[in-house]
């Protein structure tokens, strides 16, 4: 193998990585949703899990598409993933302000 299909085969599996982490923080703030009783301080928390849940899915495109040998840089795709992630920090920042629990 090729140092370019290796170094893109390991690229495929970050961008797989991080729509398992998405995907996993996605299911804990569904989880502190519920255990906060639906209220309406939930609406952040299901929030920020629909944006993990679509960045878990833009993610998992990149992936397939690297492993296709489709190669371009995706500079739109890591931007899109930048100013997700950094959303969901602040939500859950604010959330951990407001409602701190033990």
């Amino acid at each position: 193998m090729s140092p370019a299909t290796l170094a893109a085969e390991r690229t495929a599996l970050a961008w797989r990585r991080t729509a398992i982490a998405a995907m996993v923080v996605a299911a804990l703030f569904l989880n502190h949703a519920a255990t906060s009783g639906w209220r309406a301080a939930a609406i952040a928390p299901i929030a920020a899990a629909i944006t993990l849940a679509v960045l878990a899915g833009i993610c998992y495109s990149r992936n397939r598409s690297l492993h296709e040998g489709r190669f371009g840089h995706g500079k739109r795709v890591v931007a899109a993933t930048v100013v997700a992630v950094v959303a969901v920090a602040c939500v859950a920042a604010a959330i951990g302000m407001a409602d701190p629990r033990p």
